[in-house]
């Protein structure tokens, strides 16, 4: 009886180690299976889609704003090479760059060179014509975009002065803020609702100098606002964000428009008010077939690590 029991025991033993066995076998089957699945699912993720045509386009030629630009300090700052150069530059902007005034001067570089790369204001883009808008990190450049805070390369539109504002320039201001923002809503993101408007109608001139970024818009404005209060004449002269900054610290125009942000010396000497936000499209020439770029990539693009439309496809 008792031999009978031991054999019981150890044939439900050998049984159970099979059983073992058969499910360590299984466990391994599902975790190799696994695995494989997992390991192609990491190549698909590192697969990056190649861009047809790309290197027909041969070296990258950047177009960039001049120095003390708005856009060009807000864009080198959104994308991290605001920082100054070994050759004392205000940013890493390459060296090989084409340096530009203004928007037009942009896109006309962009237009005729089908290696260009360039950054302009999206109140800009009504200018554009076979140019291309890309879209950066797979986000479309457009207002609706900014406005959302989907589109990442977007700015303020400011106006600052120094010392206390005479009451037609507060007239002025206060229309900006309300009534004007209509027309911000236009072709920018209005940061305030549009209201209606009453104008003391005082006598005076207002000066406003800076970007020539925002200078479009401000002309819309003072030419609105001129309608509400005849009496005044606001005159807007177009030069850079910091160079207007700097006029109104020293007294050379009632209203300094910038484009960027204020750095901290700026806001310590100038009171400001944001009146817009705007988004920084990139544009390339027509014939370029890339439809977007990463932030990473315009970095370099414009910093000069990339030098080769087809450097982009490693």
């Amino acid at each position: 009886m008792k031999k009978k029991n031991e054999a019981k025991i150890s044939s439900a033993f050998a049984l159970e180690k099979q059983e073992i066995i058969k499910t360590g076998i299984c466990v391994l089957f599902f975790l190799a299976a696994l695995f494989l699945l997992t390991g192609c699912g990491a190549e698909k993720e590192q697969e990056k889609e190649t861009v047809a045509g790309l290197d027909a386009l041969g070296s990258v030629q950047v177009v960039s704003r001049e120095e003390g630009s708005g856009t060009r300090s807000a864009f080198a700052e959104l994308l991290g090479f605001d920082e100054s150069n070994e050759e004392g530059a205000p940013d890493a902007t390459t060296k090989d760059a084409q340096i530009v005034s203004d928007a037009e001067a942009v896109i006309a570089a962009v237009r005729e060179n089908e290696s260009a790369i360039g950054y302009i204001s999206m109140g800009s883009l009504s200018d554009l014509e076979e140019e291309k808008v890309l879209a950066v990190n797979s986000v479309a450049g457009t207002t609706e975009n900014v406005k959302s805070g989907d589109y990442s390369l977007s700015r303020s539109f400011i106006l600052a002065w120094s010392g206390s504002l005479s009451e037609l320039e507060q007239d002025f201001l206060t229309y900006v803020k309300g009534k004007g923002q209509g027309i911000v809503g236009e072709s920018y993101v209005a940061v305030a609702k549009e209201t209606t408007f009453l104008s003391g109608k005082q006598d005076g001139t207002i000066t406003i100098h800076g970007s020539t970024s925002a200078a479009p818009l401000i002309e819309a404005l003072a030419a609105e606002y001129m309608e509400y209060n005849p009496n005044a004449t606001v005159e807007v002269v177009a030069s850079d964000s910091t160079t207007g900054l700097n006029d109104a610290m020293q007294g050379l125009c009632d209203f300094g428009m910038a484009s960027r942000e204020l750095k901290d010396y700026e806001q310590e000497l100038l009171t400001y008010e944001t009146i817009a936000q705007d988004g920084i499209a990139v544009i390339v020439n027509g014939q370029n077939p890339l439809e977007n770029v990463t932030e990473e990539q315009l970095k370099q693009l414009f910093t000069g690590e990339i030098t080769e439309w087809e450097a982009l496809n490693d």
